[in-house]
Order: C-alpha cells, then structure tokens, then sequence
C-alpha cells in the first residue's frame, strides 16, 4: 500500500522543524518540480520510503506506471559536529523524550547555532539528489515527491533527523561513569587533622603514641607497663601545632592539648617506674 499524506491542501508540514525542512528542499526544487511533487505525494505515488544515516530513498510510480527510485542526502556529521551537537543536547536531559513524543525544541537548535551545527540542512549546498530516471540536471518530480513525503515522516518523527545525521536517540543520553572509586573518594578516613584516628584525649583516656616517638601505646598514669603497642592511624601529636588546633577548637583546649603531648598529661603527674607518684 502506497503512502497517504494526512495533509491534503495548503502546506505540508505543521511543525517549526519540518517547515525548515521543507523551506531547504523547496529551495532546490523550484516552483515547477515543486508542484508536481507535491501532487504526487498527496496522490500516493509514492510507494515507500527508508530513511538511514545520510540518505532517504523510495519508490516513485510515475503516470506511464513506471517505478522510480528517487534519493535524498543529506550528509552525517562530522566527529567535530557531533561532539558539538551531544554536548548541547545532553545538557537538555528531557531531549530524547520530547523528540521521540514528536517534538524538536527550537532552543536547543538556537544553541546548536552557537557552534555553526543544526540538525535541519544549513543550506542548498547540504542536500544532493539522485533518481533513477535519469532526467538530468533535475531534481525530478520523483525526487520533489519524495521531499514531501519525508517533510511529513519528519513532522510526525523529528529522530528522522537524528538517524541522517548518523545519530540514534541512545547517543543524546550521556554515560554513566560505572569507573572505580578514586582513592581520595570523601568517604575514605582523613589520615591527618585533629580528633582523626585514635588521638587521646586530653584526660588520657584515648589511645595515641607515646610523646617520644617509641610507637607504643600511652599507659595511664600510675598504671605501671604499658600495654601492647599500637598505631595511630591519624593524628600525630608530635606534629600538634597550637595554632592550627586553635582554629578548630579553641585556643583552650589547643593549649591544653599542646601541653599534653608535649609535657605529658594535664597536671605535670611524673610516675615512676615502678608506679609511684
């Protein structure tokens, strides 16, 4: 069954992207094909169109009954013109689905101007034609009803537009990074800054390096041995600098903990080694 326009006088073509489209074509074709073409089309001589990257073709019955093989190009984008356009379009994220529900917003060809990209043709000079009858230089009426018919399957579909320019609607998606974590993820443990890691406290109740550097473990006061020796994965009190705590917690309790790890703990208490005060 040959193919029905829905339009059957006036214009064909209601959307701002299929007029565009039209205009160009209307441009090549001239007054003459152009009104033969269009009586073809709504006459449906035309028996089918297939529209890929580049070019729409179909089939053509002419008045003497014969079947021709009209063509259209229009070429796909270069890589530059195609970064260009995905980059603008994925700013857009509702984009697939407006396009796919029968729309192209104009604002997203507005700022594809920017970068001198446009899904619709830039120009004559964008579009060739070809047909198999051979009536040269053309185009021929065959190729002007083809034009019509792809002006209406770009109304009704503007992804037509997507799959000539060699894009698909999954293009317009942007990807989602799936890479590893990078090491410094925030949710990682700090290595340094104060209260990191197992820093004591200022009453000694926490676990920390001893002030001399020996990596064990600080035993409370009066407690005798110390017991097993342990790391702390953070704060190093021997780099404690008053200053910087003092930002963070207060100029009182940055001295109090300066005079910590630098004295022992709060109150000067000497121990002895076999635990006398």
């Amino acid at each position: 069954m040959n193919i029905q326009l829905r339009s059957r006088r006036g214009p064909i073509g209601k959307g701002w992207h299929a007029v565009a489209l039209r205009n160009a074509m209307e441009t090549i074709l001239g007054v003459g094909r152009a009104s033969g073409g269009r009586a073809d089309a709504r006459s449906g001589r035309v028996a089918w169109i297939d529209v890929t990257t580049g070019t729409a073709r179909g089939a053509v019955q002419d008045s003497d009954g014969e079947l021709y093989r009209p063509q259209l190009d229009l070429p796909a984008f270069s890589a530059a013109d195609t970064e260009a356009f995905l980059v603008v379009a994925r700013a857009h994220p509702g984009l697939p689905a407006t396009m796919a529900a029968g729309e192209y917003p104009q604002l997203v060809e507005k700022e594809l101007s920017a970068h001198e990209v446009s899904l619709l043709p830039r120009g004559p000079s964008e579009l060739s034609h070809d047909c198999s009858c051979l009536d040269w230089p053309g185009p021929c009426r065959h190729v002007a009803a083809l034009a019509y018919v792809l002006v209406e399957a770009v109304d009704e579909k503007p992804l037509l537009l997507l799959t000539l320019r060699g894009l698909r609607i999954e293009d317009l998606v942007a990807p989602v990074n799936t890479g590893p974590v990078p090491a410094d993820d925030a949710s990682a443990p700090e290595s340094d800054g104060p209260g990191s890691g197992d820093a004591a406290a200022p009453d000694g109740s926490g676990d920390a390096a001893a002030p001399d550097g020996s990596g064990d473990a600080a035993a409370p006061a009066g407690s005798g041995d110390a017991g097993p020796a342990r790391r702390s994965p953070g704060f190093d009190p021997r780099r404690a600098d008053p200053a910087l705590v003092a930002e963070v917690m207060g100029e009182h309790v940055a001295a109090v903990i300066a005079a910590f790890y630098r004295d022992g703990s709060p109150g000067d208490v000497d121990t002895h080694p076999d635990g006398r005060a």
